[in-house]
C-alpha cells in the first residue's frame, strides 16, 4: 500500500494511494473506470462499479468520519476526447458493508442511496487530462460525502453528449490495477444507451489503482488508545521472529500522534498506529496516543511477547521435506526461511512436476531459472559449540547435463541471523557450467564443514542464482551432524552387471579407514542404520557382489570402518538391475505382457551393424492381426526411415535339437484386411550367436512374399545352432521409398522348443462354408507323419481323445446344422506316437430361402396399390448371385445376398415393384434390379433408395403385357456391412382401378356418401373383419379392426383413397372413396 499524507493545520487534507498498480488493463475491458477500446470504437456508453473494501481503506488509514474530497484512477494512455465530441460523466459514492461485487442487480437498485459526487461534461479541453496519469474527480456538487466506516462503492456512468464524430477519442483508455482474490470491479459497455434496469455486468477480480483525498475530523480531549494487538506473541523456532503491533478501536483524527514503547523505552521511528517489531528476546510493547488539540496522552495496555524457542541442539538432524502437507512457491517447513531474490524457493512433489524429481519421495525444494538476484533457503537455528566441527550435507540435481540444464551458481552460507550481511561463506557447491544426470540417482551429495569460533545460534543457507537457460534446481535430504572421526566414502558406482553379480566401487575419504569398508545391499531402497549388519566387507575401494537374482534391482550402501567400533555414516545408495539369465528351452512368449520379460526394443541400425541408439519404439503391443488391442507385437510400416528391432532374451542351445517358431501376418493399418508391403520394405528374422553383437538373416519378407492377413507360422530348425548365448530378433525397415502402403506386421506366440518327435500340422483353416457343410484344411509339418492324421469336429469345445483317420491335408465336413458353431481338431499320427491336437472353429450359414435362385423365383400378383398383394420375404441365409451387380449403385458390387421374385406385366404395360420394412426387422436397406430372364446379366431397371427410408422402388412403363419379369432383391452392403432380415415386397399398377371402378366380389358391399366429409358408411359391416385405408401413393394410412358400419375418417386429408374391406371369410373388396 502506497500512502501519501498532506497535513494542513487542524482540518488536514490527506491524499492516499490505494494499490501499487502492478498491472495495466487490456484496452476495452468491461469493468474499467471508463470504457474506451479504441479511438474509433462506437461503444460510447459504459457503466462501472469500483469497490474499496474496509481493509483497503483501513490499510490506507482512511478513518471513519472523514469527508471524501476527491477520487481518481490512473490512466496509462495519453489520449483524450477528440474534436468537438463530448461526454457526460457522473460519479456516485456510497457507504457499504460489501466485501465483493457481483453481477445480477439493476444499476438503479445498486445506486439507490448513493451520493452524486461528481458531474461534468468531458471534452477535449475540460475535466479530463490528455497525458497519462491520474484522472481525478473532485467533488463539484452540493453533496458532501462522509465516510462512515466499512467499504465505499464508486459508480461511474459515462454517456455521450450530443452527436459524436470519428475519431471519437485519441485512442483507448487503459488503467492500472492490482489483482484481488474477490471481485472488486464490474462493468458493461454498449453502442446504445444502457438502461438503469440492466443487470448483466462483467466481473473482474481486480482493484483499479485509486487515489483518495479526504479531510479527517480533528481530535479533542483525552484520546482512547484502544486495545493493543500483536500478530505473534511466541514461536516454536529459534530464530528471531516478526510481530505486527496495532491498536483496536482507538481514537483517530487530525492532531493524533503515536509512539510505541518496549521494555527499553521509546522505539525510534515507531510513530504510526501500527509497528512491526523483530523479537529476539522476551519483551512487552505499548503505544502512547496523544491529542495535540488537548495535549493529553493515554497509553495502551502492554502486550507481552515471548522470545524465540531454544535452538536445535540434538544432532544428527535431518530434513527430507516429506512431512510437508502444503507445498508451493515460498512454502518451506516450519522454522525454515525463504528469502526471495528474483524468484522464491518452492516446495514441490514428485506428482506435480515433470522437469525434475525428488531424491526421496515425495517432496523436495526447487529454485527456478532466471533467478538473477540470488535467493536464500535458510535452515532452522542450531545451538553450536565453539571449536566443534560440524558437517552440513545435502543433495542437488539439475535434471540434466546439456546446455538446457546448466546455469546455476550456488554457495553455502552460515550466520547468526537470517541475513547475508556478515555471513560466513562455506564455499560454492555448484557453478554455471555444472549439471547432473536426471532422476533420483543423479543427485550429487554436498558436504560443507563449519567450525564456529564462538558458541551460539547459527543458521545455514543455500544462496542460489540462475540464468535463463536451465529449468529447475532441486535440493533434498539435508543433514547436520558433528564431523565424524570416521569419514564416509563417496562417489558410489556399479559396473560389470551380470545376471547374478555386479561390482561396486567408491572413492576413499582423505584418510583411508583402518579396517576398510562395510557393504550393505538390498532389494529394498530402505537405508541401513548404524546397527545394520553388513552383507560384505572390503579392504579396497571396490567389491564384487555375487549370487544375485536375475532381473532384480539392488540398492547398495558403503561405510568406512575405522576400527575400535568406529564407523562412518552410510554412503549411498547406488543402484543397478541385474541382467536376464540365459534361458534353456523350452520357452514361450505369448506377448500377453509386452514386450515380455527380458525382451528389448531398439531403433535404427541394420542387421550388418546391429541395433541403433534411437529412442522411438516402433514395435508396440496390439491384438494379433488387429483383433483386440493386446497380446501380440506389431510394427507399423508406412513412410521412410523406420528401423525397429524386437529382440529376444539369450538362449542356451548347447543341448541341440531345438527349433524356433512364431506366428506372423500382415494387415492394413488398424484394419483386418490384407495389404501389400512397400517396394523396398523388409521384415527379417535374425539370429545372433554372440549375445547380439553380430547377426545372421534367417528369413526375409518383402513385396515378393508379403504374408497374408491370416495367421501364418514360421518354423526354423536350429540344429546348426548350439551356442550358449543365442539371441533372436525381428527387424523391420520401411526403406527409403515413401510408398503408399500403410500396413501392420504382427508377431505372436514366439517359441523355442525341442523339435517334437511327431510335429503338429499348421495353418488350420476352414473354407467353403455353407449351411450344411464346410471344408477344413491344414499344412503338413516339415516331416510328414507316417500314418497321416486324425480329425474330429463337434458343437462342443472339448478336445477329443481320438478322431477319424485320413492321409489328406483337407476334409469336407457334411450333414452339418445351419447357423451352428463347430469346433474342429487335427493331429499328426506318426509311427508309434502322435502330435498334440491343433484346433479351429467355424460357424455354418443359415439355410438359404426357397427363392435364393432365380429359377425358384416367387410370383408376385399385381394389385392396384402396394398394400393389396404384399408378400413377406427374407434375405437371411441368402447367397449372392455373383454374375450380377447393381448398376444403380456407385459401387455396383456393394450388395450381399439376394432373393428372387417374378411378376407378369399387366395389360397397361406398367408395373411398380417396391420393398418396405416389416415390424422389428434388422434389414434396413435393399436394392432392386429387374431382369428380362434368369440368364440376363443386364438389368432393365435398378433402384436403391426410392422407397420408404432406404428401401427400394422401381416403376416400369412400356413393358410387353403378359411378359414375365424377374426381380432381384439384394441387401445393400458396403464393405460387408448391414444385417439380413425380413421385408415386404409388392407389385402394383394404379391403372387396375379406374376412377369409376368398384371391385366386384362375392361380397358386393356399398360405401356412402361418396364423396364423404368425416364419416363413411358401409352397407353391411357384419361380414367385415377389418378395414384398410390406402392413399393414392399406396401407403396404408389407417387400419380399423372390428369396425362399426360408420367409419370415422375425419383425420384424413382431402383426396382419393382405396378402402379395402377384409372379409371374415378371407376375401377382400376394394372401394374407391373421395374425402371432401
Amino acid at each position: 500500500m502506497c500512502l501519501l499524507f498532506l497535513t494542513m493545520g487542524i482540518a488536514a487534507q490527506t491524499t492516499v494511494t490505494i494499490g501499487a498498480g502492478a498491472s495495466t488493463a487490456t484496452a476495452g475491458t468491461n469493468g474499467d473506470p471508463i470504457y474506451r477500446s479504441s479511438g474509433t470504437s462506437t461503444y460510447h456508453y459504459s457503466k462501472s462499479v469500483q469497490l474499496l473494501t474496509a481493509a483497503d481503506l483501513a490499510g490506507a488509514s482512511v478513518i471513519s468520519g472523514s469527508s471524501i474530497n476527491s477520487i481518481g484512477y490512473y490512466k496509462t494512455t495519453a489520449f483524450n476526447v477528440s474534436g468537438s465530441n463530448a461526454w457526460t460523466l457522473n460519479v456516485y459514492l456510497k457507504n457499504s458493508s460489501a466485501t465483493a461485487l457481483a453481477s445480477g442487480t439493476a444499476w438503479d437498485t445498486m445506486t439507490g442511496g448513493a451520493t452524486l459526487f461528481y458531474s461534468a461534461t468531458i471534452n477535449s479541453t475540460n475535466n479530463f487530462p490528455a497525458a497519462a496519469g491520474w484522472v481525478t474527480f473532485t467533488n463539484n456538487t452540493a453533496n458532501t460525502f462522509s465516510y462512515t466506516g466499512g467499504a465505499i462503492e464508486v459508480y461511474i456512468d459515462w454517456v455521450p453528449s450530443g452527436t459524436l464524430a470519428s475519431p471519437y477519442t485519441g485512442g483507448a483508455f487503459q488503467w492500472k490495477y492490482d489483482t484481488t482474490t474477490s471481485v472488486q470491479a464490474i462493468g458493461t459497455s454498449n453502442s446504445s444507451a444502457i438502461a438503469g434496469t440492466n443487470t448483466s455486468y462483467t466481473t473482474q477480480t481486480r482493484r483499479y489503482q485509486t487515489q483518495l483525498t479526504y479531510t479527517a475530523t480533528a481530535c479533542s480531549g483525552a484520546p482512547n488508545p484502544g486495545n493493543t494487538l500483536a500478530t505473534a506473541t511466541s514461536t516454536t523456532c529459534a530464530a528471531p521472529y516478526s510481530t505486527t503491533l496495532s491498536l483496536q478501536n482507538f481514537t483517530v483524527g487530525t492532531g493524533v500522534s503515536y509512539q510505541w514503547y518496549n521494555n527499553a523505552g521509546a522505539i525510534a521511528g515507531a510513530t504510526s498506529s501500527t509497528y512491526t517489531a523483530t523479537v529476539s528476546a522476551a519483551d512487552s510493547f505499548y503505544c502512547a496516543v496523544t491529542c495535540s488539540g488537548s495535549g493529553i496522552t493515554t497509553n495502551s495496555a502492554p502486550v507481552s511477547v515471548s522470545g524465540p524457542a531454544a535452538a536445535i541442539s540434538t544432532l544428527p538432524w535431518t530434513e527430507n521435506f516429506d512431512s510437508m502437507s502444503n507445498i508451493g512457491s515460498g512454502i518451506v517447513p516450519s522454522c525454515w526461511t525463504n528469502v526471495t531474490g528474483t524468484k522464491a524457493w518452492a516446495s514441490m512433489n514428485a506428482a506435480s512436476v515433470s522437469y525434475n524429481v525428488p531424491k526421496s519421495t515425495p517432496n523436495y525444494m526447487t529454485i527456478a531459472y532466471s533467478n538473477t538476484t540470488a535467493s536464500q533457503l535458510w535452515t532452522p537455528a542450531f545451538q553450536l559449540t565453539a571449536g566443534t566441527s560440524y558437517d552440513l550435507s545435502f543433495y542437488y540435481n539439475t535434471g540434466g547435463t546439456s546446455s538446457s540444464y546448466v546455469g546455476y551458481t550456488g554457495n553455502v552460507l552460515v550466520n547468526n541471523s537470517i541475513s547475508t550481511t556478515g555471513a560466513t561463506d562455506l564455499g560454492t557447491f555448484i557453478t554455471a557450467t555444472q549439471g547432473t544426470t536426471a532422476g533420483a540417482a543423479g543427485y550429487v551429495k554436498v558436504t560443507k564443514t563449519f567450525v564456529p569460533a564462538t558458541s551460539g545460534v547459527y543458521m545455514f543457507a543455500l544462496n542460489v542464482s540462475s540464468t535463463g537457460a536451465p529449468w529447475y534446481l532441486g535440493v533434498d535430504d539435508f543433514t547436520l551432524e558433528t564431523t565424524p572421526s570416521c569419514v564416509a566414502p563417496t562417489a558410489l558406482t556399479s559396473a560389470s552387471v551380470t545376471a547374478s553379480g555386479a561390482t561396486v566401487s567408491w572413492t576413499a575419504p582423505a584418510t583411508a579407514p583402518a579396517n576398510g569398508y562395510d557393504i550393505y545391499y538390498s532389494t529394498s531402497n530402505t537405508a541401513p542404520t548404524a546397527g545394520t549388519i553388513p552383507n560384505a566387507t572390503s579392504t579396497t575401494t571396490s567389491a564384487p557382489l555375487t549370487n544375485l537374482t536375475a532381473t532384480t534391482t539392488y540398492y547398495v550402501w558403503v561405510r568406512s570402518n575405522c576400527g575400535a567400533g568406529s564407523t562412518s555414516s552410510w554412503s549411498g545408495p547406488t543402484s543397478f538391475t541385474t541382467a536376464c539369465s540365459v534361458i534353456t528351452p523350452n520357452y514361450t512368449n505369448d506377448f500377453a505382457t509386452f514386450p515380455g520379460t527380458c525382451w528389448s526394443l531398439a531403433n535404427g541400425g541394420t542387421p550388418a551393424t546391429g541395433p541403433g541408439t534411437g529412442t522411438t519404439n516402433y514395435w508396440v503391443a496390439d491384438g494379433f492381426l488387429n483383433a483386440g488391442s493386446t497380446g501380440a507385437a506389431r510394427m507399423n510400416l508406412y513412410s521412410t526411415g523406420r528401423q525397429g528391432w524386437l529382440k529376444s532374451p539369450a538362449f542356451n542351445l548347447s543341448a541341440g535339437g531345438y527349433r524356433v517358431k512364431f506366428d506372423y501376418g500382415v494387415t492394413g493399418y488398424n484394419v483386418t484386411t490384407a495389404s501389400a508391403m512397400g517396394s523396398d520394405d523388409v521384415v527379417q528374422f535374425l539370429v545372433s550367436t554372440d549375445g547380439g553383437t553380430t547377426w545372421t538373416i534367417l528369413k526375409t519378407w518383402d513385396t515378393s512374399n508379403t504374408p497374408t492377413n491370416t495367421s501364418n507360422t514360421y518354423i526354423f530348425d536350429l540344429a546348426n545352432y548350439i551356442g550358449t548365448n543365442t539371441v533372436f530378433a525381428v527387424y523391420g525397415n520401411d526403406g527409403t521409398v515413401d510408398d503408399t502402403q500403410d500396413y501392420d506386421f504382427f508377431v505372436d506366440n514366439f517359441v523355442v522348443e525341442s523339435i517334437p518327435a511327431c510335429d503338429i500340422p499348421t495353418a488350420l483353416t476352414s473354407s467353403l462354408i455353407t449351411d450344411t457343410s464346410a471344408t477344413i484344411s491344414w499344412t503338413a509339418p516339415g516331416t510328414a507323419p507316417a500314418n497321416g492324421y486324425q480329425y474330429y469336429y463337434s458343437t462342443t469345445n472339448t478336445a477329443p481323445t481320438s478322431g477319424t483317420a485320413t492321409t489328406a491335408v483337407s476334409q469336407n465336413l457334411t450333414s452339418l446344422l445351419p447357423q451352428t458353431t463347430y469346433y474342429y481338431w487335427v493331429r499328426s499320427m506318426c509311427a508309434g506316437t502322435q502330435s498334440a491336437w491343433v484346433s479351429g472353429t467355424f460357424t455354418t450359414l443359415a439355410t438359404p430361402p426357397a427363392n435364393d435362385n432365380c429359377s425358384s423365383a416367387v410370383s408376385l400378383t399385381v394389385g392396384g396399390a402396394f398394400a393389396q398383394h404384399v408378400v413377406t420375404g427374407t434375405t437371411v441365409g441368402s447367397t449372392n448371385t455373383t454374375a450380377l451387380s447393381a448398376s444403380c449403385l456407385s459401387t455396383p458390387t456393394n450388395v450381399a445376398g439376394n432373393v428372387w421374385y417374378k411378376v407378369v406385366v399387366p395389360a397397361s404395360g406398367s408395373v411398380t415393384v417396391e420393398t418396405d420394412a416389416t415390424t422389428g426387422t434388422a434389414l434396413t436397406d435393399t436394392v432392386i434390379s429387374v431382369f428380362a430372364d434368369c440368364t440376363s446379366t443386364t438389368s432393365i431397371a435398378c433402384d436403391d433408395d426410392s422407397g420408404n427410408a432406404n428401401f427400394s422402388k422401381v416403376s416400369l412403363t412400356g413393358q410387353t403385357p403378359g411378359a414375365t419379369l424377374y426381380v432381384s432383391v439384394w441387401r445393400f452392403s458396403n464393405a460387408g456391412g448391414g444385417t439380413d432380415g425380413t421385408f415386404q415386397v409388392s407389385a402394383y399398377d394404379a391403372s387396375l382401378l379406374a376412377t369409376s371402378e368398384v371391385s366386384q366380389a362375392k361380397n358386393d358391399l356399398k360405401a356412402y356418401p361418396n364423396p364423404f366429409a368425416d364419416v363413411l358408411n358401409i352397407s353391411d359391416i357384419s361380414k367385415v373383419k377389418s378395414v384398410s385405408i390406402v392413399d393414392v401413393a399406396g401407403r396404408v394410412v389407417k387400419t380399423i379392426e372390428n369396425p362399426s358400419s360408420a367409419l370415422q375418417l375425419g383425420d384424413l386429408k382431402q383426396g382419393l383413397y382405396l378402402v379395402t374391406l377384409n372379409m371374415k371369410d378371407g376375401s377382400k373388396q376394394t372401394i374407391k372413396a373421395i374425402k371432401k
